[in-house]
């Protein structure tokens, strides 16, 4: 496991991260309509911010948003009303490691419209991936999508998903960028950011630190960008938290550019199972994270079973991936080799931290 700070972080009033203030106001003024898609839960985890010596643990449990079991809905819901009927009407098509399908395969089916999703191939030799990927396939097709299952990388099966829509007419809606198309991945990452302007209604006081997956990097820049044109200098630490062996936000800031990964990216967290960040997401992550950190699959199983044993309330069962930020969070607080971020972020017995628990079961 890694912790690095990041030496390009911004920290001052002119940082405002990727979005215009009226890029906010229209997704709260679209989310402030639909009364049918409410508020995802922010739970208090008393007992493991007692475990961890911290003041206060807040977490956004998005394992059951608008009826899909990821956040990824929040953004493509946002993104397919900013693309209007027309586009809608030519049939949406994605490629996704499983959540970002869902989401785009259940708005199709509430528009009436057709849907093709691109699915690189799975890890192999986990169980526990390949159960999730079967439900989750199950689920795209129940929701009426074509689900064309490749023995390609998320890259390449990004790469399938532009070719086929090209040729058959279809809308690309896609959470990262390339060059050409940045405006609905632009769409998708505002729409991300009611996550948190939710959670600023629920909390009692605002995080001193706050811990967000990494992926392509959609979550981190929308998470960096709403807490810069919120609180500005005074914002809170921001961690990107990557598994060990995808790690492509931290060696990209390592690099001071966004980066490729060559290696293979073997891990359980599929829906972190990226190569390289998005261009549109990078510039907010490089001037907005303030370190990233790494966690491996052994951690993230620990961080599983404790978060499903929890009482009550508390108890949590996310997916590989949802838990990613809390193991981040676990590592940090113990961990010898991680000391320079821990004291950076200023974790101890006075700290609030807030973490997103991404994905379900």
């Amino acid at each position: 496991m890694r912790a690095v700070l990041n030496p390009r972080v911004r920290r001052d009033d002119e940082f405002r991260g990727l979005f215009a203030e009226e890029e906010y106001r229209d997704v709260h003024a679209y989310y402030a309509v639909h009364p049918e898609l409410p508020p995802t839960p922010l739970r208090r985890l008393t007992s493991l911010a007692r475990s961890l010596e911290l003041a206060a643990l807040d977490v956004k449990d998005e394992s059951q948003r608008f009826g899909v079991n990821a956040f990824k809905i929040l953004g493509v819901r946002y993104a397919v009303h900013r693309l209007g009927d027309a586009a809608a009407r030519r049939g949406l098509v994605c490629a996704t490691a499983g959540n970002h399908g869902r989401a785009v395969a259940r708005v199709a089916k509430q528009k009436g419209v057709p849907c093709t999703v691109f699915l690189p191939q799975a890890r192999t030799g986990s169980p526990l991936e390949q159960r999730t990927r079967a439900a989750r396939v199950a689920a795209m097709r129940h929701d009426g999508a074509d689900v064309v299952e490749l023995p390609v990388t998320y890259e390449g099966a990004v790469a399938h998903a532009a070719a086929f829509a090209a040729q058959a007419g279809g809308t690309v809606v896609s959470d990262t960028s390339w060059d050409g198309y940045d405006e609905i991945p632009r769409w998708i990452m505002a729409g991300y950011t009611q996550l948190f302007e939710e959670a600023a209604s629920q909390w009692d006081s605002p995080p001193d630190v706050v811990l967000v997956q990494g992926g392509v990097g959609g979550l981190v820049c929308a998470a960096a960008s709403w807490f810069a044109w919120r609180f500005g200098a005074a914002r809170p630490f921001i961690i990107a938290c990557e598994p060990e062996t995808a790690a492509c936000l931290l060696e990209s800031s390592a690099a001071g550019a966004p980066t490729r990964i060559t290696a293979p990216l073997d891990t359980i967290m599929a829906g972190l199972r990226c190569a390289e960040p998005s261009p549109a997401a990078w510039p907010a992550i490089d001037g907005g994270v303030d370190a990233f950190v790494t966690v491996d699959d052994e951690a993230v199983l620990g961080t599983l079973d404790r978060l499903r044993t929890l009482d009550g309330e508390e108890r949590l069962d996310p997916g590989p991936s949802g838990a990613c930020g809390l193991a981040a969070l676990e590592a940090l607080v113990s961990g010898e080799h991680l000391a320079p971020v821990r004291s950076a972020a200023r974790l101890g017995p006075s700290t609030r931290a807030f973490a997103v628990v991404t994905e379900g079961a």
